[in-house]
C-alpha cells in the first residue's frame, strides 16, 4: 500500500456466503474529493493505478446512453493459490455519484454479479463510499476455508483501493 494512505478507513463491512453466492457490503471513508474518487473509479483503462492486482483493464465500448463495456483481468492470490480472474461488465454511470456494473457471464469467470458504488460528500475534501457486490464465481473455491479467505481478501481489496485513491487524489492532489 502507498505511503501516507493510512487515513482511508473502512467504516463498516459485511460479507455473506451461501450456496456459492457472495454478498459484500462496505462503507469506507476516503480523504479525497468526491469528483476525484469518481474519476479514479471510472477511468476504466487505468484501473491498475488504484488496484495493483488488476493486470488488465480495458474500455471495450461505450453507448450514447452512457453504458460502458469493461474487461478486467485480476490476479487473485489467497495464501499460496493464485488465479487470474476475468470479468466482462456492463457499467452504467447514473450520475456523478452512482455507478452499477453487471457481469456478463460470457467472457467472465463468474456466473453472475452486480456491483454498485454510491459516493457521498460529507465534506468538500472527504468522500464516503458505499460499495456492494453480489456475485457467483464460475470457478472452484475450496470448501470451508475458501469462503472465509475470499471474504477477507475482498474487504482488504476495497480498503487498499480506497487507500490508493486517497494517496493519488487526497490532500489537494488533482
Amino acid at each position: 500500500m502507498p505511503g501516507g494512505a493510512a487515513a482511508a478507513e473502512i467504516l463498516a463491512s459485511s460479507v455473506t456466503h451461501a450456496d456459492g453466492r457472495y454478498e459484500l457490503a462496505i462503507n469506507a471513508r476516503i480523504d479525497a474529493p468526491r469528483d476525484a474518487v469518481f474519476r479514479a473509479i471510472t477511468d476504466y483503462s487505468n484501473l491498475a493505478a488504484i488496484n495493483p492486482d488488476i493486470e488488465v483493464s480495458e474500455l471495450l465500448a461505450t453507448t450514447p446512453g452512457g453504458e460502458a463495456t469493461v474487461r478486467t483481468v485480476i490476479l487473485v492470490c489467497i495464501l499460496v493459490f493464485c488465479k487470474r480472474v476475468e470479468q466482462l461488465q456492463r457499467v452504467t454511470q447514473y450520475d456523478e455519484s452512482s455507478i452499477e456494473a453487471v457481469i456478463s457471464p460470457e467472457g467472465s469467470d463468474f456466473r453472475s454479479g452486480v456491483a454498485r458504488w454510491q459516493l457521498a460528500s460529507p465534506t468538500a475534501a472527504t468522500t464516503e463510499l458505499q460499495f456492494s457486490d453480489t456475485f457467483v464465481p464460475d470457478f472452484w473455491v475450496p470448501p470451508v476455508i475458501g469462503p472465509w479467505l475470499l471474504e477477507r481478501k475482498l474487504v482488504r481489496e476495497v480498503a487498499e483501493t480506497a487507500a490508493y485513491i486517497e494517496a493519488r487524489h487526497g490532500a489537494g492532489r488533482p
